[in-house]
């Protein structure tokens, strides 16, 4: 079994983001994308653009996009001209909303809201009339199919993205009951829809970074462990693996989470506005533990050996450490030679 990688950038600086892609590619990422969180970064869809035009062979796509800030036909003819630019590399990737959304006062999509978003965004790049919120819509200029992935984070979603999503990107965790109880439930549902989970392309969300000890990679990129226990904190306990002593820690940080900082720095004197909680709240370990690949290359590599031997083949990184440069240069020399023979630029 050979792994497959992912990384996701944020579109702040245009040429930094140009470098950053050409040199994923360059290191044998087959995936490259940028999130959709406005207050944040710059435009989703014109960094997806500087994706194609910098890369040649990788995929590429939202990491993530949401229902709630875009409408289904905006979406879906901006990704239609990210897939004729990129000639048909593009994938559109959806979640319900994070801070793409909390950041302008709204609220997150629900999961029919999502159902009923996905369906009409297929239906319109497939050429087909599409119902949304009780209006009808098609294109005339577009035909041909681009995947739909999701980001279930819990087993509502789970069941959702096993009945309708082309892919997932799966944000519950990597211990050994979260990942066979995940791909469990993404089983049943795909049986119950009439598919196969072969049917669905399945990567993992990780948080990640090397460094010379596993304490400076976890203090690099405490915003991103925060930011996924945030959304690990919401809704309900019940089937998420969540010790009890854990989630009323999770309430916490969920009440204090800052969204202007979700993807704030740990450079020296830059501002921190949520990264002090990792350890005011004793979830350092449990977050790390749970949805890190963090420590030295050594460490690195044998997370990844431990979580082929779960059945996972497809990691996604998010561009959260300080030096992401030299995170891919390592990522290229020292790890993905060791996983994808052949993979490498």
């Amino acid at each position: 079994m050979q792994f497959a990688f992912g990384h996701g950038f944020n579109p702040i600086r245009i040429d930094e983001h140009r470098r950053l892609t050409r040199l994923a590619e360059q290191s044998g990422f087959g995936m490259v994308m940028n999130g959709d969180t406005p207050a944040l970064l710059g435009d989703h869809y014109i960094g997806l653009a500087l994706i194609a035009q910098e890369t040649s062979r990788c995929r590429l796509g939202s990491y993530m996009t949401n229902p709630v800030t875009r409408h289904p036909a905006v979406a879906a003819a901006a990704i239609a001209s990210v897939n004729e630019l990129s000639q048909g590399r593009a994938f559109l990737g959806l979640a319900t909303g994070d801070s793409g959304v909390y950041n302008f006062g709204l609220k997150p999509a629900t999961l029919a809201e999502m159902e009923e978003y996905i369906l009409a965004v297929r239906s319109m790049l497939n050429g087909r009339e599409a119902t949304y919120h009780g209006n009808t819509m098609r294109f005339d200029w577009y035909a041909r199919d681009i995947p739909i992935y999701m980001a279930p984070g819990g087993p509502k979603g789970l069941e959702l993205a096993g009945r309708i999503a082309d892919g997932v990107f799966l944000e519950t965790g990597f211990t050994p009951e979260v990942v066979e109880n995940t791909l469990q439930q993404l089983k049943t549902a795909a049986s119950a829809a009439g598919r196969s989970i072969d049917d669905i392309d399945v990567w993992w969300h990780a948080r990640a970074c090397i460094a010379d000890t596993r304490d400076e990679a976890i203090d690099n990129i405490r915003s991103g462990l925060l930011g996924i226990g945030n959304r690990l904190a919401r809704f309900q306990q019940v089937g998420k693996f969540i010790p009890d002593d854990i989630w009323p820690r999770l309430q916490e940080l969920k009440q204090r989470y800052d969204f202007m900082g979700h993807h704030e720095s740990t450079k020296a004197g830059k501002p921190q506005r949520n990264a002090v909680m990792l350890e005011e709240l004793g979830l350092r370990d449990y977050l790390a533990d749970r949805f890190g690949i963090v420590g030295t290359t050594d460490d690195f590599v044998a997370t990844l050996e431990r979580l082929r031997g779960l059945g996972i083949e497809n990691v996604a990184f998010s561009a959260l450490m300080p030096d992401k440069f030299d995170f891919l240069e390592r990522i290229g020399k020292e790890v993905i030679p060791r996983f994808c023979e052949g993979q490498t630029g």
